[in-house]
């Protein structure tokens, strides 16, 4: 019983100061006072509410969780730590200790961004599957209106939702038995750096410098190519959302949470990376094509300086991602099997 409440306590201490350091902090404040609402109905729900159910439901859900699991909780390591660190003269924080703080880290700066990406995505796919519910007569005269106006839109937000939610219910649940605890924690601020500056805050500072020319759902003259280029597209996101399955119970950022071999990851050591990066191209397609056309040169310039660059930041993730997992001896195994990093049987 003591075993149980320390770890549940020193847990429970952690959730609700970060829950108040959330809504006194004035971005995740921002992002946490959304509304989502089902436009044909009268349902309108606050962001916030979504965030302090999913933080009750957590802290009721680890009763059970620390009564199985008896080994000491990332939060009590950490208070030990701190204990020792101010109690100690010259104190030097171990490996697990050190472990322990950066897999708090990781799930306090991305929980709270995806459970409010994955509730937000929830509502535009049921708002999405209402009209596509509605517009199906549009077949009987034109699948490019369709496509144009309902089918692009609902097919990519389930995508992005089945992404979401495996990422967001992984970061939240580390269960032994289930292989999917963090082993190590990504100690270099590089690696960190290239991946923060791709999610908010810091993304929006990065396409300031860097600058955005890509869209999700790019427009083309020809009706067989826009439907073509744009089922592209889809085949690339859903690639992307497939690696997340793959990866189950392991899903997370900056982490290693043992090694997944599983499709897409059997042909290409990084799927994601690759097909995120060429949804992205085809989405820069257009001005690409217009700025040849027109003879804006420079501005074809700056279009393609643009998303080199984004795909040069998630090749720096890529290289520094493996730098850290091929601590593991797994992971040197599996790269001898797969020997491409982002397309097979070239690179």
């Amino acid at each position: 019983m003591k075993n149980f409440l320390k770890n549940y306590l020193s847990t429970i201490l952690f959730i609700l100061l970060a829950y108040f350091f959330f809504i006194n902090n004035q971005f995740y404040y921002d992002f946490l006072v959304k509304s989502f609402s089902i436009t044909y109905s009268f349902f309108v729900i606050d962001s916030l509410l979504i965030f302090k159910t999913i933080i009750f439901l957590y802290i009721i859900l680890l009763v059970p969780f620390y009564i199985v699991y008896k080994e000491k909780s990332k939060a009590r390591i950490i208070i030990k730590c701190i204990i020792k660190f101010f109690s100690r003269k010259n104190y030097s924080i171990n490996n697990e200790e050190k472990i322990s703080i950066l897999a708090w880290i990781v799930k306090l700066f991305f929980a709270p961004l995806m459970i409010i990406f994955v509730s937000w995505q929830i509502f535009t796919v049921i708002n999405n599957l209402h009209y596509s519910y509605k517009d199906l007569r549009m077949l009987n005269n034109s699948f490019y209106l369709f496509f144009q106006t309902d089918f692009f839109w609902l097919i990519l937000w389930l995508i992005l939702l089945v992404d979401l939610t495996f990422f967001t219910i992984w970061y939240l649940i580390e269960i032994p038995i289930l292989k999917n605890k963090i082993k190590s924690v990504e100690p270099t601020f590089f690696w960190w750096f290239v991946v923060l500056i791709c999610y908010p805050p810091f993304n929006s500072h990065t396409s300031s410098i860097i600058w955005w020319y890509s869209t999700d759902f790019p427009k083309f003259g020809n009706e067989s190519i826009h439907i073509l280029l744009n089922f592209c597209i889809l085949l690339s996101m859903w690639i992307y959302s497939r690696a997340s399955i793959s990866l189950w119970l392991k899903a997370s950022n900056l982490t290693n949470r043992w090694i997944v071999k599983k499709w897409p990851y059997k042909f290409v050591r990084h799927p994601a990376y690759i097909t995120k990066n060429i949804a992205w191209w085809i989405g820069g397609m257009p001005i690409i094509i217009w700025s040849l056309y027109s003879w804006q040169f420079k501005k074809l310039l700056l279009v393609l300086i643009s998303l080199s660059l984004w795909t040069f930041i998630y090749y720096l993730r890529a290289i520094t991602e493996e730098k850290h997992l091929s601590l593991d001896e797994d992971y040197i195994k599996y790269k001898k099997e797969v020997i491409y990093k982002f397309i097979p049987k070239i690179f």
